[in-house]
């Protein structure tokens, strides 16, 4: 299995304003009909450029699928802006887990609809599960970076950092994928509280 690739962003900006009108109108088209109904020509519609336009820039739907996927990786996975506090002072404190995870619900609330067509392919198809995994990779090493910087020093616990890495990582997108893909009626302030209490007290020393 390879990786897939994804074509270069164009040099011109008038270019990237057409390109970016057509993974606008590719994002509401997968939403709407779902990634095996979606056509090219309707994408291309829906951006209001001509049907041989999509082929200028996508190879077809699904590397333009691809495409969305990868620029809201890092808008996902990078746990927030203020990840680097958390990193500085290890997971000794609540307030700056409770940032980080706010700043992944509030990204994967974002993006649910793609988000959703993702976890739906995965399951049956093996480049989107290959890159869900890669993905989801990316969350389990940052949690892991935290942990040992942690015990660097001195205030997490003593616990092996990949085994506990992948179990936190599991638990945030469980959570998600319940509030967000299977539409649980939770209180945003009480998801993070209750999650930024288990994951503290999984890890902090005390």
């Amino acid at each position: 299995m390879q990786d897939i690739k994804l074509p270069p962003i164009p040099k011109s900006a008038k270019a990237q304003r057409t390109r970016q009108r057509i993974l606008e109108a590719a994002r509401a088209v997968f939403a709407e009909k779902g990634f095996a109904k979606a056509t090219a020509e309707e994408i291309s519609t829906r951006a209001g450029v001509g049907y041989g336009t999509f082929y200028l820039y996508f190879a077809d739907k699904r590397q333009a699928l691809h495409t969305i996927l990868a620029e809201i990786d890092d808008k996902l996975y990078q746990l927030g802006q203020q990840d680097g506090i958390a990193y500085k002072i290890g997971l000794g404190a609540l307030a700056p887990i409770k940032v980080t995870i706010s700043a992944f619900f509030d990204s994967f609330k974002a993006y649910v609809d793609v988000l959703k067509i993702c976890h739906e392919l995965s399951a049956t198809d093996p480049d989107f599960k290959n890159q869900h995994d890669k993905v989801r990779a990316r969350l389990v090493n940052k949690i892991k970076e935290h942990l040992l910087k942690g015990a660097h020093l001195g205030n997490t616990r003593q616990l092996d950092p990949d085994i506990t890495a992948i179990a936190l990582a599991g638990l945030i997108e469980a959570i998600a994928i319940e509030w967000f893909l299977n539409n649980h009626p939770w209180d945003r302030e009480k998801v993070i509280e209750t999650v930024a209490k288990l994951y503290y007290s999984a890890v902090v020393k005390r």
